[in-house]
């Protein structure tokens, strides 16, 4: 067979595998069964509006209900046989009986003249004289007067059947006289249940994520999926694997968007730089660059929020990779990603430069710092039945930058004045000593996350075989005393060894010649019987007392626990009314 007569015989496969019976149509199956239903007890409609996106069914489903009213040998179950006389005239376009009209070219006052003259003629072979008028939107408005009349007072032979996309633009007065039916927007697994069925029954192999994809460029629509698949099939031939499809239909993969959301957990900011490029260089659509990373995003959120990927339209590997992926962000970092994207969507229509605003974006994702939930840290602080408290989870990143550069602060004001309060005369080093304070940033990385946000504001020093942990800010002190166990815990864990500890508090007016009262104004065997064996050494700063005193009271009855935990560990107080 020369390439010609190939070409001669071929149909595309929208029109190849195009449904013939109520029972082939795909996704739709409310309208397929009230349909049905209508037509085996006898209460059809004269005026039916299918309404729905494009390439769902519409005018498929007219046809196959005017087959099944004019057909000569229907089932038992309403359907046509599509072998009648009748039934090959409608499938070939050439019944008398059955008209199809374009609305958007036959949209004039004349043109429904002609049709409302000739609809006073009964049906040639048929039962009903039948008109589809698809994209019935397009007719004018003089056309919907001229139609009014015969649409509420239609002859018993005669039946409408209107198919639109924008239901909106039908005036009211029509839509009243018609029975709707709403078509859905296909679901990915039903397009690519379809598609499937397709390629098995045409030879073709193509893996579960091809047709995902073909699937997901379709936008719901099944026509516009198979003439997809047409293409997909006219560049990789009878196998098709994913690789190529996304070379057929210059697609970004979805490995290309964790690749994105990988590099926003490491702060790879220069990875971002790179994305970008390849973004550009590839000729890619930074707003489908940006469309497809929201929604990667929304995938990942929907794991976190929901626990499962039921939500996610993808291959099932991926799916596997969502999950993980869930579990290295919170909520709350996906939502303020998700922010990003979609204010750098709103500002691309009318940016002069589209890359520089995908790179902005990308950049400021990879800066972003971590976040730690307040219910966190209250439950952190809270912890069951004096038990150690919990542990706070946060992706890479332990402490917060915010937290660094305050302790950073608090480091820098004691050495100007402070950082002396806790021995006149240093003493000699022992290797006790140096492996202890050597080791420390190492022993804070393996403490749970609330003696990390405490221990990051401290100064630890060594006297006497004993570990002074000094800060000047009280809300640090409170919460060592309170974790005093976990603390005690921790540092035999970490280094092998019991440390005997002592806690002390101090301020910037405390000079050489005040240590040693401080250090005797307190009795140590008193503290370590009321501090589970840490000793506690300082004086409240003179300002902190004064605001400590200026502090209303408030009744603990009167406070819910939340209130109780916020005063308890952060030193919260009341602000009254003014």
């Amino acid at each position: 067979m020369s390439g010609n007569e190939h070409n001669e015989h071929y149909v595309v496969t929208a029109r190849k595998w195009r449904p013939l019976t109520f029972k082939e149509v795909v996704g739709q199956d409310h309208i397929a069964t009230t349909l049905r239903n209508a037509m085996l007890t006898g209460r059809v409609h004269h005026a039916y509006l299918f309404t729905g996106p494009r390439g769902v069914g519409k005018t498929t489903s007219a046809r196959i209900v005017a087959k099944a009213l004019n057909c000569l040998n229907p089932g038992p179950d309403a359907e046509p046989c599509n072998s009648c006389a009748s039934c090959n005239d409608i499938m070939d376009g050439r019944s008398i009986d059955v008209i199809e009209i374009d609305g958007a070219s036959n949209n004039s006052v004349e043109d429904i003249r002609k049709l409302r003259e000739n609809s006073r003629y009964p049906p040639v072979h048929g039962k009903y004289k039948l008109y589809i008028i698809d994209e019935v939107h397009m007719l004018s408005t003089s056309a919907f007067n001229a139609l009014l009349k015969t649409l509420e007072e239609p002859p018993p032979h005669l039946m409408f059947i209107f198919a639109t996309t924008e239901v909106h633009k039908v005036p009211a007065t029509i839509l009243s006289r018609c029975q709707r039916f709403d078509f859905r927007r296909m679901e990915i697994e039903t397009i690519v249940g379809q598609l499937k069925k397709i390629a098995e029954g045409e030879g073709i192999s193509i893996d579960e994520e091809s047709l995902i994809a073909i699937a997901r460029k379709a936008d719901g629509s099944m026509r516009d999926s198979q003439s997809i698949f047409d293409q997909v099939r006219a560049f990789c031939g009878n196998t098709i694997i994913a690789a190529d499809v996304h070379d057929a239909l210059h697609l970004i993969d979805t490995e290309f968007f964790f690749r994105i959301s990988r590099a926003i957990r490491e702060k790879h900011v220069a990875e971002m730089f790179a994305i970008a490029r390849e973004v550009i260089v590839k000729g890619y659509d930074i707003q489908e660059c940006l469309n497809g990373l929201l929604e990667h995003f929304r995938n990942i959120l929907s794991v976190q929020a929901t626990g499962s990927t039921s939500l996610i339209e993808s291959s099932a590997s991926y799916l596997q990779r969502y999950e993980q992926e869930a579990t290295l962000f919170s909520q709350a970092e996906m939502l303020r990603l998700m922010h990003i994207v979609t204010t750098t969507e709103h500002g691309l229509k009318f940016a002069a430069q589209p890359g520089v605003r995908l790179e902005l974006a990308l950049t400021q994702m990879a800066s972003l710092d971590s976040i730690i939930e307040i219910s966190e840290v209250l439950q952190s602080l809270r912890g069951e039945h004096g038990s150690e408290p919990k542990p706070i989870s946060t992706p890479e990143k332990k402490t917060p930058d915010i937290i660094n550069a305050f302790a950073q602060k608090v480091f820098e004001k004691k050495e100007e004045g402070t950082q002396s309060t806790i021995s006149p005369e240093p003493p000699k080093k022992s290797s006790l000593t140096v492996d202890i304070l050597n080791r420390w940033d190492e022993f804070i990385d393996s403490t749970s996350s609330i003696l990390q946000f405490a221990l990051n504001t401290v100064e630890p020093r060594i006297e006497n075989d004993t570990l002074f942990i000094h800060t000047e800010l009280s809300f640090t002190f409170e919460q060592l005393k309170t974790n005093a166990e976990a603390l005690k815990s921790s540092l035999l864990s970490f280094y092998g060894i019991e440390i005997e500890v002592q806690l002390v508090i101090g301020n910037e007016g405390v000079n050489q010649g005040m240590k040693k009262s401080i250090f005797e104004s307190i009795a140590p065997q008193e503290s370590h019987a009321q501090n589970g064996g840490l000793g506690i050494i300082g004086s409240m700063p003179s300002q902190l007392e004064a605001i400590e005193q200026a502090r209303p009271t408030v009744k603990e009855k009167d406070l819910s626990e939340v209130e109780k935990t916020l005063v308890k560990n952060f030193g919260a107080r009341e602000i009254p009314k003014r």
